[in-house]
């Protein structure tokens, strides 16, 4: 994008407001399979060798920001990256329409195969090097659970790395259905209606204190048990209302959390009704689209749109797309 951006510049009058949504600095540490201190004690030089354009550069990622007129984060602690002075806003993501409260689908579960009494874990979401090590604590969970005699299946959805697939895929290949990747994203609400549970694993830390899964609201608008760690979206979380929250989403607490809630309907019950309304009380597209616009009046030269120019923007964006793809397989 800096790239880009340096591109386009010269041609048009534009401002700048850059939008975050992860810790770079990790990213690139993982990449580069050494500790982000490693990666700051590194020359400009070595720097321009060693990042490929994908990823963000240390050096000139802070020289892009410096440029710009206003940030806007995906969680607050992303400011943390922000030079003093500029201004920031933080933006949720939420889920489309397509994505509201399902029955579960026991047709389809019966034609996958799926036994009557099991329960069913989904997941939608690409495997990479940054979330390999929590996506196997996932698996394990579900190994573990069926060989303590809770059969519980796993459904996927998204792109796993070849590792990944050779590595830890074959641990509950027998309860495990790998749909790939779903490129249409209204057959999505359809699959996620199978679950009983959704969860997303992983721990706090400088890679999950720094993201927002976008699958999360997804997660929330279908209506399960929602099962995830302490950090990010669970900090903004009430534990027992409106998720099932873990200190450390691991292999033990994943499956200490799924057998809790095996036994105990009631709080299933509720933590559905409590995903639901925590689902519409937070998560909206309209109102953070209404932030963001507010936010480039007030650091940016754009003028408020009129009347027409709403009317032909929401035309451009009813348009049908045949080729739609669900943003959250594209995120771990």
């Amino acid at each position: 994008m800096r790239t880009y951006f340096t591109e386009i510049q010269t041609a048009f009058a534009s401002d700048l407001i850059i939008h975050l949504e992860d810790n770079e600095q990790i990213l690139l540490a993982n990449h580069l399979g050494c500790s982000p201190a490693e990666v700051s004690a590194m020359s400009e030089a070595e720097l321009d060798q060693k990042v490929p354009p994908e990823l963000s550069h240390p050096v000139r990622s802070l020289q892009f920001l410096k440029q710009s007129r206003g940030v806007t984060t995906i969680v607050d602690p992303l400011a943390e990256f922000v030079p003093g002075g500029i201004p920031t806003r933080t933006l949720w993501p939420a889920a489309t329409s397509a994505f509201t409260p399902r029955s579960r689908n026991n047709d389809l579960r019966e034609k996958l195969g799926i036994p009557d009494l099991a329960k069913v874990i989904f997941y939608h979401g690409n495997v990479h090097g940054a979330n390999f090590d929590e996506m196997r604590e996932l698996y394990r969970a579900v190994q573990q659970l069926n060989e303590s005699g809770h059969p519980t299946w796993l459904i996927r959805a998204g792109r796993d790395s070849p590792e990944f697939s050779q590595e830890v895929a074959p641990l509950v290949a027998p309860c495990l259905i790998e749909l790939g990747f779903v490129k249409r994203a209204k057959d999505l609400p359809e699959l996620m209606s199978m679950a009983d549970y959704f969860v997303q694993p992983g721990l706090p830390g400088p890679f999950n204190d720094y993201r927002f899964p976008s699958k999360l609201p997804e997660f929330f608008a279908i209506g399960r048990p929602v099962i995830l760690p302490r950090t990010n979206l669970a900090l903004e979380l009430t534990h027992g209302t409106d998720a099932f929250i873990l200190e450390r989403a691991d292999c033990d607490s994943i499956t200490q959390a799924v057998i809790h809630l095996n036994r105990d309907p009631t709080q299933c019950k509720r933590l559905a009704e409590g995903a639901l309304a925590f689902s519409a009380k937070r998560f909206s597209w309209s109102k953070s689209a209404a932030e963001l616009e507010q936010f480039y009046l007030e650091n940016t030269d754009l003028e408020k749109p009129d009347d027409r120019q709403r009317e032909a923007a929401k035309l451009i964006w009813n348009t049908p797309s045949t080729d739609a793809s669900p943003t959250s397989q594209n995120q771990s």
